[in-house]
């Protein structure tokens, strides 16, 4: 819930249920992406309403994004661009970007940055906001908010102190603090070592990440960041792994994992550590994604695909 209150916290779920004047639906019926993927494909959730993310471009073909997407009655893709995922859609709700409205975000530290519109929405295009006022009171709800800021004072009024409002903060943080809860026991299962899985026919790590000019799929729409970066559509790999491998730069090779195998060009990088080759998690062609096998958090549910051992050679 706001201020990441847990929903299951009866205090913070009959807090926010009064000041909406509404009954919140049971934490047992509440389920996390790949159960909802899951649940789409055998047929239990029948509709789905897609705000901002793109699981049919970011998630491996393993999960069977497609699948349970098309399997729904209805979908309704909320998004600033058309998206793989929003190609699919029954319906889709043109949103402003963040250049082009009011309001706040609020960082991984928990800062809450302003966000000031600098310019007018392209098309039809509306706020997050301002679509979803619109279809809950198309539903038969009453919601009033009429701007960003009736958002931000129902936010001071049901979270004081959230926004600060340039207010020095009441002590200082500890490490120890981080760790209170019971995290600490946590940590130590989460971030423990993994033992080695390369084989002999397994011997290189495949890993999959950002590039400095990039951020997720969502750069990929700037043409400008596109010139800069553009998919090289390569496997990079260090010199000497390249020598090793008798290969010249733009060869085509077979990388193969457990899940498949795929062709594709290399080219030297000598960032890329020997024993290990890479490639942006930003494009999808050639779709390396789909080489990687998912492996679930068990606390939180986030699927990870980061890494997988695979064989490359020359074709």
């Amino acid at each position: 819930l706001p201020g990441q209150g847990r929903y299951d916290d009866p205090e913070v779920r009959d807090r926010f249920a009064k000041a909406w004047d509404t009954v919140l639906p049971s934490p047992s019926s509440s389920a996390h992406l790949i159960e909802i993927l899951k649940r789409c494909r055998t047929g239990q959730i029948k509709a789905l309403y897609i705000l901002g993310e793109n699981p049919l471009a970011t998630l491996p073909a393993s999960m069977e994004v497609r699948a349970g997407l098309e399997r729904l009655e209805l979908l309704v893709v909320q998004d600033p661009f058309l998206t793989d995922t929003a190609k699919l859609a029954h319906f889709v709700l043109p949103a402003c970007t963040y250049a082009e409205k009011d309001g706040t975000f609020t960082n991984f530290e928990g800062r809450v940055l302003r966000v000031r519109q600098a310019m007018d929405p392209r098309g039809e295009s509306l706020p997050d906001w301002h679509i979803m006022t619109a279809l809950a009171n198309a539903m038969g709800c009453q919601w009033d908010y009429q701007s960003a800021n009736d958002i931000q004072n129902e936010i001071m009024k049901l979270l004081p102190g959230y926004y600060n409002l340039g207010q020095p903060r009441k002590g200082l943080p500890t490490s120890e603090g981080c760790l209170s809860k019971g995290y600490a026991t946590e940590v130590i299962e989460r971030y423990r070592v993994i033992p080695e899985s390369k084989t002999p026919t397994r011997p290189f790590a495949l890993l999959m990440g950002q590039i400095l000019m990039h951020s997720g799929k969502l750069s990929t729409q700037a043409a400008g960041l596109l010139t800069i970066a553009p998919n090289s559509t390569k496997l990079r790999m260090n010199v000497r792994d390249l020598e090793g491998l008798a290969l010249q730069e733009g060869a085509k090779v077979r990388v193969t994992s457990d899940r498949g195998s795929l062709q594709i060009a290399v080219q030297a990088d000598q960032s890329v550590a020997p024993g290990t080759c890479f490639f942006p998690e930003h494009f999808n062609e050639p779709p390396v994604k789909d080489l990687m096998t998912v492996t679930v958090d068990a606390t939180t549910g986030v699927p990870s695909f980061k890494q997988m051992w695979v064989n490359v050679e020359p074709v």
